[in-house]
């Protein structure tokens, strides 16, 4: 109660001179029964800047950050934008641990195309930031398509950038907001080369208040591309803004049992994710699940809530 109380304060002394808003967020059992209290999120934005901090009820029952995210964006033109990001973390005590910096530089070209450089920093023992990660995006766009290539790099042993993964996506654009996006990514062997290790691909169809996505991930398994995971979404948006979306997830083997060795997928777990508006101006979100009974995989269980998410304020 301390910690809800505390955040309903730092709320209402933001509220007057920016967007803000407070999501509480609680777990709950296979009876509905409350587990976990928190993280609670403040959130906070402005015209070019944003924060947002989780609060959680430490050990001793102080509410302490677990982490803030700060952003700001120095530029945004036609030109493209700079956007800066720094994310600090606590630990269970609330004392801050060495932050980590992100600067993004889009730059956006007449025709279209564009140049997305993310670099990540992490601050040392002393205080200085050092380059830990570097990934830079060509975007080109082509009729109904758009293909983008992805180096990511990072430090080798000798502080030179090296690259250990490289990433293709082609997204093909179909009529309305239907399309489908194929990424293929390469990883480094053990003998240095680039070589095949994932791919992912994503057919989204919309119509109306419905949108329906199957993302298929394939994995390199004993020398072979093999079909590893799938997700299959379904969301529902009404006219009074709620959603209620629908994800089924399928794997080689449900929870609690082992990999059968067989090529079929089997159903993981269903999501019923429902957003929907509350009273005095809230925005609440239920995350319920079903699952294959471990006896029978053929049959699945019963509907059960296991998360509710409540947000006031200023709600994206």
């Amino acid at each position: 109660m301390k910690r809800i109380l505390a955040a309903s304060v730092v709320f209402a002394s933001l509220a007057f001179t920016q967007d803000a808003s407070v999501i509480t967020h609680r777990s709950v059992d296979v009876n509905g029964h409350r587990l976990v209290e928190g993280p609670d999120v403040l959130q906070t934005k402005s015209p070019n800047s944003s924060t947002s901090t989780e609060i959680m009820q430490s050990v001793n029952g102080r509410s302490v950050p677990l982490e803030r995210r700060e952003e700001n964006v120095l530029r945004d033109d036609a030109s493209g934008r700079l956007v800066e990001t720094v994310v600090r973390t606590y630990d269970q005590a609330g004392n801050p641990t060495q932050p980590v910096k992100q600067i993004l530089e889009e730059r956006q070209q007449p025709d279209g195309n564009s140049t997305t450089q993310i670099a990540t920093y992490r601050a040392d023992l002393n205080g200085k930031m050092q380059l830990i990660q570097k990934s830079v995006t060509e975007m080109r766009k082509s009729g109904s398509s758009e293909t983008s290539e992805t180096l990511l790099q990072r430090p080798s042993v000798n502080g030179s950038l090296e690259t250990v993964e490289k990433q293709s996506t082609v997204k093909s654009n179909q009529t309305g907001a239907n399309y489908q996006k194929e990424t293929i990514t390469y990883q480094r062997d053990g003998n240095g080369n680039f070589a095949l290790a994932v791919k992912q691909v994503i057919d989204h169809s919309q119509d109306g208040g419905l949108a329906t996505e199957n993302a298929a991930r394939y994995e390199v398994i004993d020398g072979r591309l093999q079909l590893h995971s799938q997700t299959v979404s379904k969301v529902v948006t009404r006219p009074d803004g709620s959603k209620e979306a629908e994800v089924s997830l399928f794997a080689p083997n449900t929870l609690g049992t082992v990999d059968s060795g067989s090529q079929k997928l089997k159903l993981r777990e269903q999501q019923i994710i429902e957003k929907r508006p509350g009273p005095g101006g809230t925005v609440v979100e239920t995350v319920s699940v079903r699952r294959p009974s471990l006896t029978d995989q053929t049959v699945v269980g019963p509907t059960k809530q296991i998360s509710e998410t409540i947000c006031k304020g200023k709600c994206d």
